[in-house]
């Protein structure tokens, strides 16, 4: 195959991954660890568990670089030194199928980076919300056990606002979380309540922060919500729904899974989903009474969790023209006769927004000169404040495709597409159609790649979404999983590696 010759052909294995999964042992709890609460009760009780899992350590907030001993550096599960929650969610908040496991909205999406980045619409959120101790900087702040991978708009809304039994879902509904106004609630505030599957979730971490931090400085100005005047913390009518979602939700094998890939990375327990009981006898209908641990029910080792996974091998190779695993304006521009147009912005670390209120977003890459026909493939969904998305693809002036999503209650689902492009193509665009802010795109990941001789021309989409046009499906009847590829970050540079080579984000084989 011969191409451009400002263009760097590489035979490159692209992150396009089928996905199989391994039951994992999770870090045992150690010997005795909890054999300290032993005869105890009430604020006692609380004060000794608050010791026992104040312990471990605590990562940084938000997303950091790679890190490790290897040579080249490479990204090595439980390997978190350096790393930042984005670089832990992988490992605690993902679906078999790969994408986000976000307890606020049921919007599908997905890591723009398996290894960690924070993606489109995607936020951290602290299920205690930090403003109720001031916001300061300290182990709360960067505790896994209450942040999660949260929808942008769901978590925009939710603020800090407090958990409460919702009744008209009049401030809020995304069909998963919903809120009330405060003439609505019952309460005089505006409170959350998330699907009736996570609301245990929710409140046994409310639990674990006021008992692993419980000599924090809650501020006054949340006193209605929770305070110092009694070891209890909260509110009665906080604690009041706290119990009631504690109750109709038992510990799940979502939950046990999750608190055992924190235990790996943060080297400490949530004793409420280990011993859940333990809720009653500090807040609940068994306060006053001692604890016998042996009485007690454990949910550690209950649940059969599972590793996700990519396979070691395959033959099919493809050779890339424009490799961008990870989008930005900055990676975009510097690609040969790449250009990032009409403000794209940056949307997390690895993906963009397209377009402004009042103008088109555009991506556009020239001097192309396709000797063969290729494949574009990449992510899109609306972005987080629109109603709808339009994103139209054009071969030279030719408009190969129009892509229009409507989002239906506050559900922005991420889908991988993959479209046909003549061979011929010199100018390939991509067209967020603009004009109000409640019609963009947002993208993350981008290849062009051309079967190599001798090959069938297949992509395997791992995450169940993906839209092809009926050339492209007429063509590939043989459909076959594409090869394992591995990123990682090196001094703040994207890198692709596997067993050909070491490749730059832009395809350029560097090792």
């Amino acid at each position: 195959m011969q191409l451009n010759s400002h263009l760097t052909a590489v035979t490159f294995i692209m992150l396009l991954v089928a996905t199989c999964y391994q039951s994992v042992k999770a870090e045992d709890i150690p010997l005795s660890y909890y054999d300290s609460i032993e005869g105890k009760s009430d604020s006692l009780l609380k004060s000794t568990l608050s010791r026992i899992c104040r312990g471990g350590v605590r990562y940084a907030y938000g997303t950091t670089t790679y890190h490790s001993s290897n040579n080249p550096p490479q990204w090595v599960k439980g390997d978190l030194k350096e790393y930042g929650t984005w670089q832990a969610f992988p490992l605690t908040d993902i679906r078999e199928d790969g994408s986000v496991w976000d307890m606020y909205s049921d919007s599908r999406r997905y890591y723009p980076n398996k290894r960690g980045d924070s993606g489109c619409s995607l936020n951290i959120e602290h299920c205690l919300p930090k403003s109720w101790w001031g916001g300061t900087v300290n182990d709360a702040y960067k505790d896994l056990y209450h942040l999660n991978p949260s929808d942008q708009a769901a978590n925009q809304q939710k603020s800090n606002y407090a958990p409460g039994h919702v009744k008209k879902g009049d401030k809020f509904d995304n069909g998963s979380f919903r809120m009330d106004n405060a003439a609505s609630s019952g309460y005089g505030y505006i409170c959350f309540e998330p699907a009736a599957e996570y609301r245990g979730d929710f409140a046994r971490a409310y639990f674990y922060i006021a008992t692993a931090y419980e000599d924090i400085n809650w501020d006054s100005k949340y006193a209605q919500y929770i305070s110092k005047t009694s070891y209890l913390m909260f509110s009665d009518s906080v604690k009041k729904v706290l119990l009631d979602w504690h109750r109709s939700d038992p510990v799940s094998e979502k939950e046990i899974c999750r608190a055992n890939s924190i235990s790996d990375i943060q080297h400490n327990r949530n004793p409420f989903i280990d011993y859940p009981e333990l809720v009653e006898y500090i807040w609940g209908n068994m306060r006053g009474n001692t604890v016998s641990l042996a009485s007690l029910s454990c949910t550690a080792g209950t649940a059969v969790c599972h590793d996700y996974i990519s396979p070691v091998d395959s033959l099919h190779l493809y050779d890339t023209i424009i490799n961008l695993p990870a989008l930005t304006s900055a990676l975009v521009n510097a690609v040969p006769g790449g250009s990032a147009l009409n403000r794209i912005q940056s949307n997390g670390s690895a993906s963009i927004t397209m377009g402004t209120s009042s103008d088109d977003g555009e991506l556009r890459f020239t001097s192309l000169a396709l000797s063969d026909s290729a494949l574009l493939v990449f992510r899109a969904s609306p972005y987080n404040s629109a109603t709808s998305m339009q994103l139209d693809v054009y071969a030279d002036d030719c408009l190969l495709q129009s892509i229009q999503e409507t989002v239906v209650k506050n559900t922005r689902n991420e889908v991988r597409y993959t479209i046909s492009i003549p061979a011929g193509t010199n100018t390939l665009r991509l067209v967020s159609i603009g004009g109000s802010t409640a019609k963009r795109a947002c993208m993350q990941e981008l290849y062009l790649l051309t079967a190599r001789k001798n090959t069938e021309t297949a992509i395997d989409d791992v995450n169940s979404q993906q839209s092809e046009i009926s050339s492209q499906k007429s063509k590939n009847d043989a459909r076959t999983q594409a090869p394992q590829a591995v990123k990682y970050l090196q001094n703040g540079s994207l890198f692709i590696r596997h067993t050909t080579g070491t490749y730059d984000a832009f395809g350029r084989r560097i090792r």
